[in-house]
């Protein structure tokens, strides 16, 4: 978990481009309160896939669920380098960094019951280190849980023109140099 807390940066591209008006403080509670996240993982070609995924935010990570055959876990497995997108009505955040599979017990209990206060309709249980449906009685379509604690985010103001800021988050290891 990051331990301490980001810097805002003005990106260098394009010159002149104004710092959005968030502070870290924003960006958390906007990740949190969130109720559409788009994953990008990588294709074993190269190509992007991205897609929506059901998620949470606990303790500095984006946890997400999907499938354990799904494409993205998949491509998670051969890659775990990963951005969640988190669009807004006045900025759009992306989170980068890497995902990792939750298997702890406990951890993967305190993520399902997160599920429901977001998304009412989904109370999922923990069984054998992966959730499931209480449809699934069968438990024959398990999902598992990532947590993605984010290397770098992104803010880009859509109202009154262009804004941009970075924050880059200190305990990663897989900071990109390259502005946007």
């Amino acid at each position: 978990m990051t331990t301490l807390e980001p810097a805002p940066e003005q990106l260098s591209s394009p010159r002149g481009t104004p710092l959005t008006a968030l502070s870290w403080a924003d960006v958390r509670t906007r990740v949190a309160g969130a109720g559409d996240y788009l994953l990008a993982t990588t294709d074993p070609d190269g190509r992007p896939h991205v897609v929506p995924v059901l998620a949470v935010w606990l303790e500095g990570m984006v946890t997400f669920i999907t499938f354990r055959q799904s494409r993205k876990a998949r491509n998670l497995v051969r890659n775990n380098g990963c951005a969640i997108t988190v669009p807004g009505p006045d900025v759009d955040l992306v989170l980068e960094g890497a995902a990792h599979l939750v298997r702890d017990a406990a951890r993967l209990r305190e993520v399902a019951e997160l599920f429901p206060h977001k998304y009412p309709w989904w109370h999922p249980f923990v069984r054998e280190g992966e959730f499931y449906d209480p449809a699934d009685i069968a438990l024959s379509d398990p999902r598992h849980v990532y947590a993605m604690e984010p290397a770098q985010v992104f803010a880009f103001g859509k109202e009154n023109g262009f804004s941009a800021t970075r924050w880059r988050c200190e305990r990663n290891d897989t900071h990109d140099n390259d502005d946007r």
